[in-house]
């Protein structure tokens, strides 16, 4: 359901034949697993979660998995810290989210039931994952530690969206410039211009929240495989895992403002 949904959006058609108001759309689908020991949320009923706060969402994935993308507000949930888990939350009655990789994906599944094994009574998983959350357009975000893992393979897309002014007077080595309501055009030009769909793009400004705007509108303009660091430009210059470099003529050719 899930899939088939996306890839209606994606078409700009949905076939009259299934067409209703009845059914859920995209972003309150679940997979409707049977038998398991705890329920599934949609991607909008997390997205209320992490609005309100009203209960603790875990990525189950590994933490260098987590630092290199994960839903924005979510906490890392690895071995470690899942034995520590009873010393931090010691109310077993604690609203949990458990997400990982995935549909496919056994470690919300695996994760969730030990924290229902350790007495936690309000536990449910977003079986959807990462992967879903960001084909629906919703970027992850990126840590430090992730940035410098990124950076150092080499093999990513990293976007400035601090304003031109900044960009031009130095950055991270070879960074290209998007600000915000530039993707679409940045599709057509060479900054966006990539066979694949899934290449890795990381973006980072002056504020997370800047950061994230461009990256959300980036991945709603079908490079899903976005995130946004969650500092500052300043920040990423301090730990020195780069040189700032002014970037060359060939990457300020035909930018404006």
């Amino acid at each position: 359901m899930v899939f088939a949904a996306v890839i209606a959006n994606c078409a700009g058609v949905i076939p009259g034949a299934f067409a209703s108001n009845t059914r859920p759309s995209v972003y309150e689908a679940t997979l409707e697993e049977q038998g398991r020991t705890t329920p599934e949320i949609s991607t909008d009923e997390i997205k209320s979660i992490l609005a309100k706060g009203n209960a603790v969402v875990f990525d189950a994935r590994p933490k260098d998995e987590y630092a290199m993308a994960h839903i924005p507000g979510s906490v890392n949930l690895d071995e470690r810290q899942l034995g520590r888990i009873t010393q931090t939350y010691a109310d077993r009655a604690t609203a949990m989210v458990v997400y990982s990789n995935g549909p496919f994906c056994d470690l919300a599944r695996i994760k969730s039931d030990e924290l229902v094994h350790l007495g936690y009574s309000k536990v449910s998983r977003y079986q959807l994952g990462l992967p879903v959350w960001r084909i629906l357009g919703y970027a992850a975000e990126t840590t430090l530690q992730g940035f410098r893992q990124i950076f150092r393979a080499g093999n990513a897309v990293i976007v400035d969206a601090r304003n031109r002014a900044e960009y031009a007077a130095g950055t991270v080595p070879t960074a290209q410039s998007i600000l915000a309501g530039e993707a679409s055009r940045a599709k057509q030009d060479r900054r966006l211009r990539y066979l694949d769909p899934n290449t890795r793009i990381v973006v980072f400004a002056n504020s997370a929240r800047e950061a994230r705007g461009v990256a959300e509108e980036i991945s709603r303009n079908a490079y899903p495989n976005s995130s946004y660091f969650d500092g500052t430009y300043q920040e990423l210059k301090r730990e020195k895992f780069f040189l700032e470099r002014t970037p060359s003529p060939y990457f300020l050719d035909g930018l404006t403002r």
